[in-house]
């Protein structure tokens, strides 16, 4: 028989075939020398012993041939050998990653927050650091709130960006009526703007920072600059606006901070499974301008995006989706909204229109602007009850972990769902079973578009979960029971 690399792949010789072939070639070689043939090999005897070590040895470099075959390919590779064979398709392991958010810093004006100050999570105390220098001022600001001063038939100017935002009061003026008026005038520009009855409060998205003056009726009573931040460890952390609010490192001037926009949520490195399924993404990604191509590359290009999915309209007219003549619809996932327009405007091809709901301004290597547009998917809160049967510890025993490491496989296979992709029961139940000792489980869910919703037993069905277009199905540890 053929051993090594042959047609039907690689062939290893096992240990009692590689003894039988030393026996046979030591017999022949002593009757060539004239030798009688009748020598004991038993493995107690002294040519035995000799045969065996040496059938040992040559059995581990057949092993070692072996693995250094299969190392080649991503199907049957490990460890770094993996990270090898799948860089031939430009593919890379996903290291791991921080979560990120843009936060606004609040306090005096001039005030420098160095890169590196820390602030915290109200909900869960993780700590976050701003990742750059940041200054508090009225030239970079992404949150202010402006106190007008009374006076009958006064002009209150405020300029955003450049551009003057103004309003006359009356002979009879009153905070109600100039505080109305000053909130019409904003309304025209890109900002939102209200009023609490005491102040007229201008605010961006909390990532773009405007310039900011006004005229002397009217007082600057805070001023909040955007900056980025991100954990300090890798974390797959999801804050929602308003819950960045704590300040750990304590500078003069610096009073505040909040998120007026979640989190782009990190994730730890991606094992070997993962690394195996994207694996096949990597032949689409070496192409550009071509749809498959295209989620890969913000993929790989943009850290944090967990979920992403590409539609298009090649027809020349408005498709049932709103989506216009000629052009590309994206919608992901977590990301930053400025890296994933960059990710998409590097990846589309020239002249392809974008849509969605999401507008972020491109600025191109020539200088000149391009508005890229996408769209997040609106979430599905899932909830999850396992009720487990256990078999008798004298035919398999329960871990004493096993209710987590459950919980745990439940969590790793809802969190793998992409965009649109429904929530099957079955998909649920091999990884639960990986655990041993468990002789049957029970498996519900319940489900909603609002985080706060706290299910009843009567919401939790073993029916599948229905995932429409633009959804995705979201997973927690906090929303998974197993009994």
């Amino acid at each position: 028989m053929a051993y090594g690399v042959t047609p039907d792949g690689f062939v290893r010789p096992r240990l009692p075939e590689i003894r039988q072939e030393i026996v046979a070639a030591l017999a022949a070689n002593l009757r060539a020398a004239g030798y009688s043939d009748d020598v004991q090999t038993r493995p107690d005897s002294i040519f035995g012993l000799a045969i065996d070590t040496f059938a040992e040895r040559q059995a581990a470099l057949w092993e070692l041939a072996e693995g250094v075959y299969y190392a080649m390919y991503p199907g049957s590779a490990t460890g770094v050998s993996l990270d090898r064979a799948v860089s031939f398709t430009g593919v890379t392991r996903l290291a791991d990653e921080k979560s990120r958010a843009y936060v606004v810093l609040y306090g005096q004006s001039g005030t420098i927050v160095p890169a590196g100050a820390q602030i915290s999570n109200e909900l869960t105390q993780t700590l976050w650091a701003t990742a750059e220098d940041a200054v508090i001022t009225a030239g970079g600001a992404a949150d202010v709130s402006l106190i007008p001063t009374v006076v009958n038939s006064a002009t209150y100017t405020v300029t955003v960006d450049g551009v003057p935002y103004a309003y006359t009061s009356d002979p009879t003026a009153s905070i109600a009526e100039i505080l109305a008026g000053l909130v019409a005038a904003l309304s025209t520009s890109p900002y939102a703007v209200s009023s609490n009855g005491a102040a007229v409060r201008l605010q961006s998205d909390g990532r773009q920072a405007f310039s900011l003056a006004v005229s002397a009726n009217v007082a600057v009573d805070q001023i909040g600059s955007p900056v980025l931040a991100e954990t300090l460890e890798a974390v797959a952390e999801s804050a929602a606006p308003g819950t960045l609010t704590g300040v750990v490192t304590r500078i003069n001037g610096w009073e505040a901070v909040d998120n007026l926009q979640a989190s782009a949520p990190g994730r730890l490195a991606e094992n070997e499974a993962q690394l195996r399924a994207r694996y096949p993404s990597g032949l689409s990604r070496l192409g550009a301008a071509t749809l498959p191509s295209i989620a890969p590359n913000v993929r790989d290009k943009v850290v944090g995006v967990s979920a992403i999915r590409v539609y298009e309209n090649a027809t020349d007219a408005v498709d049932a989706s709103g989506r216009p003549p000629h052009s590309l619809h994206v919608v992901v996932d977590g990301g930053l909204d400025d890296e994933i327009g960059d990710a998409i405007f590097r990846t589309k091809a020239g002249g392809i229109d974008t849509h969605g709901s999401v507008t972020v301004t491109v600025t191109d290597d020539e200088g000149a602007s391009h508005a890229i547009r996408f769209d997040r998917p609106a979430p599905m809160y899932v909830w999850v009850n396992a009720s487990l049967t256990l078999l008798p510890a004298s035919e398999q025993e329960f871990p004493a972990d096993g209710y987590d490491r459950v919980a745990a496989a439940i969590l790793a296979t809802g969190q793998a769902h992409q965009i649109s992709q429904d929530v099957l029961q079955q998909r649920f139940f091999c990884a639960i079973y990986q655990t041993q000792g468990i002789g049957m489980v029970d498996l519900t869910f319940a489900y909603s578009t609002d985080p706060a919703f706290v299910p009843t037993s009567a919401d939790y069905s073993a029916d599948n979960v229905p995932i429409q277009e633009f959804e995705v199905a979201k997973f927690d540890a906090t929303r998974i029971e197993v009994t």
